[in-house]
């Protein structure tokens, strides 16, 4: 029983599981966006679900495979599942095999027309990886994912997408892209070293600061326009009221650019922002019926 629970706490901690919390609200905030058109089905829910976790494992495996040897080099990363050895490649080959799997599986649930277009997403969390090796523009690579994902939510139940879906893949867009920014951060003199592609290794931290402030802003006011898009119930302004208090926050927390204010930043900060991204979509739809 303790074997089998040290391999699950060790693929938990491979593919960073408590980080499906920047995923899931932006694809449930778009399922409730269209419930008017496709109706409540607590099945469409569940594989709803399991499709979005299933791909975001399977990105976050694929992740840490091609960047196995960077990862070894870097004392950021030296102490990863798959460079310690607690994580086996061929094991984490599998892991990210099955994760396409129960992908794949679960798109029988919804419209015939995402089997085509699924292969995409697969596309891109494969790429990304690779991008920081010959581009600085890597961030927005990874900012294209979340940028598909709520139209795609929608043309997984209706066959097509509306603008209120993609105004939302646009924040998600600027939103993961801006942070991811910020984050890499981190790993500045490493990818300098390494000749590594980000923007705060090519352009410094000032000017990454700066894109970052303009890319929440854009998330910001993409949030507020769905608000109109909607005509949302007034506890969708409290939430992007809410919400504007908490990017302040971080940005705030972006002044002093320590590794503790980064990972405060990144994670803490960015978790609330969804959960009350979610919450207020919820709420909005709930009280506005």
């Amino acid at each position: 029983m303790s074997i089998l629970y040290t391999k699950i706490t060790s693929y938990s901690r491979f593919i960073k599981l408590e980080h499906t919390v920047f995923a899931l609200p932006f694809g449930l905030s778009a399922y409730l966006l269209i419930l008017d058109k496709i109706g409540f089905k607590i099945l469409d829910l569940i594989v709803l679900i399991i499709a979005i976790s299933a791909i975001r494992t399977y990105g976050m495996a694929i992740n840490r495979i091609i960047d196995r040897r960077i990862d070894a080099k870097n004392p950021r990363t030296k102490n990863r599942e798959l460079v310690t050895g607690d994580v086996r490649l061929r094991g984490a080959i599998i892991f990210s095999i099955l994760s396409l799997v129960i992908f794949y599986s679960s798109l029988l649930r919804f419209n015939p027309i995402t089997f085509p277009l699924s292969p995409l997403v697969v596309v891109l969390f494969t790429f990304y990886p690779l991008t920081k090796r010959f581009t600085y523009l890597s961030h927005f690579v990874l900012g294209l994912v979340y940028f598909i994902l709520p139209p795609a939510v929608e043309i997984a139940f209706t066959g097509t997408f509306s603008i209120t879906t993609l105004i939302l893949g646009i924040s998600g867009f600027f939103w993961v892209s801006g942070f991811d920014v910020i984050y890499a951060v981190l790993d500045i003199k490493f990818d300098q070293s390494e000749d590594l592609k980000s923007i705060p290794a090519t352009f410094g931290i000032r000017t990454s600061i700066w894109i970052t402030h303009i890319c929440h802003i854009i998330t910001l006011i993409t949030i507020i326009y769905i608000g109109f898009i909607e005509t949302s119930h007034f506890i969708y302004w409290i939430g992007c009221t809410i919400i504007v208090g908490l990017f302040f926050r971080e940005h705030i927390l972006m002044r002093t650019l320590r590794q503790q204010n980064i990972q405060k930043a990144f994670f803490d900060m960015n978790a609330i922002i969804s959960f009350v991204l979610l919450t207020t979509v919820l709420l909005s739809k709930l009280l506005g019926e």
